[in-house]
C-alpha cells in the first residue's frame, strides 16, 4: 500500500515554511487500522475519541466514545483482535464512552503517525474509514510521518495541510497564494459565462506561469471544495479550540 496524499508535502513545501505548526486532516482505512471486526458486526456504529489532546505514548486513544444502541457492544469489542482490553465506564441510552487497551499493531500505527511530537486532536471511526486530526510540531515532521507509513505499509490519505503560525492561511484554509489567484481569476471574468479571459492572459496579467497559474487554481478549488462542501456535509472533525487560528 501506498501512502496517498489529496495535497502532498512537496506541492505544500514550495510555499510554506518548514518550522512552522502544521495541522493535518487525513483518512486511513479501517482494514488497516482497528476495529474492522467490530463495525463489521455493528455497521452503524461510529467511534470518536474522547477529546484529550496529548502527544507522544500518551495519545493512545484510550478513551473511546461508541455511537450506538447495541447491547452486545461490550462483547463485541473484546473479541475484536485489534482489543486487549475494554472497560465500559458509562452508558446513555444511544452512547457509551470505553477504556481500551489497544493491541500492539495498533500502537504502532498511532505511533507512526505522531513522530513522538505530534498531538492528536481527533480522531473518528467508522466501518470504511478513521479520520485524523493531528497537530505536528514543523512540516518536517509531517515528511516523517509520510514516509515512515510508506516504509511499513500504512494507507494513509491526508486531505488538508494547513500551517498555523503564519499569516499564509486564510479563509477556508486556502494559502495566501491560492486566495490572491481564485479572486483575482474571478474579478477578471476567468469564471464567467461565456468567459472575458483566458488561462493565458490571466497568468501574463499575474505575472505567473501558465502551468503555476493552473496548479495554484486546481489546488485552491480542491482546498475551497473540501473546506466548504465536503467537510460541512460529512460532519468531519474540526478544531474548536480558540487558540487555533486557522
Amino acid at each position: 500500500m501506498e501512502v496517498r496524499t489529496a495535497q502532498t508535502t512537496d506541492e505544500v513545501d514550495r510555499n510554506e515554511q518548514h518550522d512552522e505548526s502544521t495541522l493535518v486532516r487525513g483518512r486511513i482505512p479501517t482494514e488497516s487500522f482497528a476495529l474492522e471486526e467490530t463495525f463489521a458486526a455493528v455497521p452503524d456504529l461510529t467511534i470518536e475519541c474522547a477529546p484529550l489532546v496529548a502527544s507522544g505514548e500518551a495519545a493512545n486513544m484510550s478513551l473511546l466514545w461508541a455511537n450506538t444502541d447495541d447491547t452486545d457492544l461490550t462483547a463485541t469489542l473484546a473479541r475484536d483482535p485489534t482489543v486487549s482490553a475494554v472497560t465500559e465506564l458509562r452508558r446513555t441510552d444511544d452512547r457509551r464512552l470505553y477504556r481500551v487497551e489497544w493491541a500492539h499493531d495498533v500502537g504502532c500505527c498511532i505511533d507512526m503517525l505522531l513522530q513522538s511530537e505530534g498531538i492528536l486532536l481527533s480522531n473518528r471511526g467508522t466501518e470504511t474509514e478513521w479520520t485524523v486530526e493531528i497537530l505536528y510540531p514543523n512540516r518536517e515532521d509531517v515528511r516523517t510521518a509520510n514516509e515512515c507509513c510508506e516504509q511499513y505499509g500504512l494507507s494513509f490519505t491526508i486531505d488538508t495541510i494547513r500551517s498555523l503560525d503564519s499569516e499564509q492561511t486564510t479563509q477556508c484554509g486556502l494559502t495566501s497564494a491560492q486566495y490572491d489567484v481564485l479572486t483575482q481569476a474571478c474579478q477578471s471574468g476567468y469564471f464567467t459565462v461565456p468567459r472575458e479571459i483566458g488561462l493565458e492572459d490571466l497568468a501574463n496579467k499575474m505575472d505567473v506561469s501558465h502551468q503555476a497559474l493552473s496548479e495554484r487554481l486546481r489546488r485552491g478549488h480542491d482546498t475551497l471544495i473540501r473546506s466548504t462542501l465536503i467537510e460541512t456535509s460529512s460532519g468531519s472533525p474540526t478544531v474548536s479550540s480558540p487558540t487555533l487560528s486557522l
